[in-house]
């Protein structure tokens, strides 16, 4: 399915539900919703899906088929472990900023799906999740002449993703800066993480001390 061309039109129809959706949640947005925010009778919306599961399946699909393809190919043309890094994030940042309404939906999984539809958005997640994988293993082991273990490799990886994933929650040109000084932060932040490894804090072991006297009654003020 990768790869696959929509049918004509579907694109916008998807765009436009995406953003009424990310905004009212799954289960607060109708068909009648979506019809009226695309501008077609029921009955024209139902030529493209027939359901509200089989609308966030084809988002789900459209989104992480498209962000994959195209790092894939970004990948054909960069040979530093380095800048292949980068085209990671910004392959990944960019299309997160021009489709926020997909990634908010995307963020909410796929448990709204039947197993087989579920099955797939997985597997298009996962292949996702190991090209990236594939990338951060090449810089660590460029850089170190090293390899990680599977499980810290995995670890940090999901640790980029987290930083990459996140920014559909807060980020705003207006507030932060441009889209690409964004993504030099992030680039930045996660190569001097990955490089250096971890940073023993001599007062670790207070601050947890610190956490246990102190977490009945913050547990406390959070409930009242």
């Amino acid at each position: 399915m990768e790869g696959c061309p929509l049918k004509e039109g579907l694109e916008e129809i998807l765009n436009r539900c995406s953003h009424l959706m990310s905004k009212k949640g799954y289960h607060g947005t109708s068909m009648r919703d979506l019809a009226k925010a695309t501008g077609y009778s029921l009955s024209g919306l139902y030529n493209y899906f027939k359901s509200k599961d089989e609308l966030l399946f084809l988002i789900n699909l459209h989104g992480f088929s498209a962000i994959s393809t195209t790092l894939r190919g970004m990948l054909e043309s960069v040979v530093e472990p380095e800048a292949r890094l980068y085209a990671v994030i910004y392959n990944h940042i960019r299309y997160f900023l021009a489709h926020m309404g997909e990634m908010r939906v995307l963020m909410l999984g796929t448990q709204n799906l039947d197993v087989e539809k579920s099955s797939t958005i997985n597997g298009l997640k996962e292949d996702y999740r190991i090209q990236v994988q594939s990338i951060v293993d090449e810089v660590y082991s460029a850089k170190t002449g090293k390899r990680l273990s599977r499980k810290d490799l995995e670890k940090k990886t999901m640790l980029l993703f987290g930083m990459m994933n996140w920014v559909f929650g807060w980020y705003s040109p207006r507030s932060h800066g441009p889209a690409d000084d964004l993504i030099e932060d992030i680039y930045s932040l996660f190569l001097r993480g990955l490089l250096v490894g971890r940073s023993k804090l001599s007062e670790a072991d207070d601050v947890r001390r610190i956490y246990e006297a102190n977490k009945t009654k913050i547990f406390l003020a959070e409930v009242n």
